[in-house]
């Protein structure tokens, strides 16, 4: 069964913005968080919401394929990212860096994490979902754990 506030939280958002886990968790079918995340997607993929990523969480999520040898897996994720109804990749641009950096220094998060959040503020998502703690510190997003919702 969905969540029902999470859905909810979704919708409200309407625009969001993705951390490469929620796509590990999806992919990787995590036994606790997976169907956390196949939430966020069956929601984009029914028009609930959309969602930007960064082109930096391919290249995260491509990383794990390729160690293991799988072409499919990875072959698989670009699908996704290249076609996933309501979701948007976006490169790392000038605004991002600029995010990026004022994330960093007020933060001290790494520049991974800080470049995900610069996309989802240059980008005007509402929420970022994550399952990193850490970053619930950050203010000026809505930081959305999936762990919130078991």
């Amino acid at each position: 069964m969905e969540p029902a506030e999470l859905i909810r939280r979704l919708r409200q958002a309407q625009r969001l913005a993705l951390d490469t886990v929620v796509f590990i968790y999806t992919f990787e079918r995590h036994p606790l968080y997976g169907p956390l995340a196949q939430t966020v997607f069956r929601a984009l993929s029914t028009g609930q919401c959309q969602a930007i990523v960064s082109v930096l969480a391919l290249g995260e999520t491509l990383v794990g394929a390729k160690k293991a040898g799988d072409a499919r897996l990875a072959s698989d994720y670009r699908t996704v990212f290249k076609y996933f109804p309501g979701l948007k990749i976006v490169d790392v641009d000038w605004a991002v860096v600029e995010w990026a950096a004022e994330f960093r220094a007020c933060y001290g998060i790494p520049m991974p994490d800080a470049i995900h959040l610069g996309t989802a503020k240059a980008y005007g998502a509402r929420i970022f979902v994550t399952n990193d703690a850490q970053l619930k510190r950050v203010a000026e997003l809505e930081i959305l754990l999936l762990s919130e919702f078991l």
